[in-house]
């Protein structure tokens, strides 16, 4: 049984955003969006993603306040988060808030990935039968 995970993306840059989601389902992840924390966090109730990948600082709610609302939250503390930022200085308050994983904007989405598949494992489509 091919069990699909779910990440969801949380990035108020919208072409960063779809980039991001583009990688992450090339590599046969399920993929969801948000642009902001207070949408993230309400999507996190409804979905109960796997993973969430989210930028620091967005408007309306930070990651920061993403993050704590998720770690106090029952049915949420429990989803992994990893940060994307190009504030070198997020690393330590994001992991004193539990983050699993900071990688710095601009990133290799190889970097990425392996971030993801270190936690998720890697979830490849299987590979499509050829035509003849």
């Amino acid at each position: 049984m091919n069990t699909h995970k779910t990440i969801l993306v949380v990035e108020d840059d919208t072409d960063q955003l779809e980039l991001i989601k583009l990688h992450l389902l090339n590599a046969g992840y399920m993929v969801r969006g948000a642009t902001n924390g207070l949408e993230a966090a309400a999507s996190c109730l409804q979905i109960t993603p796997d993973l969430v990948i989210s930028d620091v600082h967005m408007p309306r709610m930070s990651g920061f306040d993403m993050i704590r609302i998720l770690k106090s939250e029952p049915a949420m503390k429990d989803i992994p988060v990893i940060f994307l930022t190009v504030d070198e200085g997020a690393r330590d308050e994001g992991e004193g808030l539990g983050a699993i994983e900071y990688l710095a904007k601009p990133f290799k989405p190889a970097n990425l990935l392996m971030l993801v598949g270190k936690h998720l494992g890697s979830k490849k489509r299987p590979a499509q039968p050829k035509a003849s």
